[in-house]
């Protein structure tokens, strides 16, 4: 594998926690990884939505950062 092909491999393809650049559970980073967008952006989008439906955006945040595999250290570049 070329160094180049580590983001089609880690890119679309499975959703993981990004640990390395998350700040509590890698769920919004790793989120951000999977839709190729800012990870700023997703941290705003869910703390907005946090502000109006705390309670399931909250139960999802925990469910998702317990149940999402941590991304592979090879991954990383």
């Amino acid at each position: 594998m070329k160094f180049n092909d580590r983001k089609r491999v880690i890119g679309a393809d499975k959703l993981y926690r990004n640990t390395r650049k998350g700040k509590l559970m890698g769920v919004c980073a790793g989120l951000a990884d999977f839709c190729d967008v800012d990870r700023n952006l997703v941290r705003i989008a869910t703390i907005l939505l946090g502000w109006f439906f705390t309670t399931p955006v909250l139960f999802l945040y925990i469910i998702a950062g317990l149940v999402l595999s941590k991304r592979p250290e090879w991954s990383y570049y």
